[in-house]
């Protein structure tokens, strides 16, 4: 059974794509699906030693302060690991010398953007180097706690479903 596409809409709005797609379905029935094509991004699952590395900072489509993993949007060209070794740094001050593709998946059905999953390890302390817009505070949470920590708050795709991930590969 398969969908035929017929036609392609879109337009650049704020850097990202946008549209929509004429498809006929196998039924033969004409619809309209809506896209949106945000960059690619990552979230690492930083550890060192018992801890794991996390950050806390204001989400203001939530309003409220979020516990999560170090994510960001990857540069062009930019391999995963790449961009979870840049945003580490950048958002922790951090440094790691292993860093380890973990999955690669779309985070909702209506975006064509992919976020990856990084662990990474071997971590040398350092000074934050935050954009002008970004205010984070690093938080530094015992492996066993983790999990607990970050859902004791309101929630979002960059912490929960990478320290799950994370569990079940058997890191934390």
């Amino acid at each position: 059974m398969e969908w035929k596409l017929h036609a392609r809409r879109g337009l650049s709005l704020l850097g990202h794509a946008v549209g929509y797609d004429t498809l006929e379905r196998p039924d033969g029935k004409r619809v309209r699906r809506g896209w949106f094509d945000p960059p690619d991004a990552v979230a690492v699952v930083a550890r060192t030693g018992d801890e794991l590395v996390l950050i806390e900072e204001y989400r203001p489509r939530l309003g409220e302060r979020v516990l999560s993993c170090p994510a960001g949007r990857m540069d062009p060209g930019e391999s995963y690991e790449s961009a979870a070794k840049r945003e580490l740094y950048e958002e922790t001050g951090y440094r790691a010398t292993h860093v380890e593709l973990l999955e690669t998946y779309y985070p909702a059905a209506g975006m064509r953007k992919q976020r990856a999953v990084v662990f990474a390890s071997d971590l040398t302390p350092g000074d934050q180097h935050l954009e002008s817009d970004e205010f984070i505070d690093v938080r530094r949470v015992p492996v066993s706690e983790a999990i607990d920590a970050v859902r004791a708050g309101p929630t979002c795709g960059w912490g929960l479903p990478p320290l799950l991930l994370a569990r079940e590969e058997g890191l934390i």
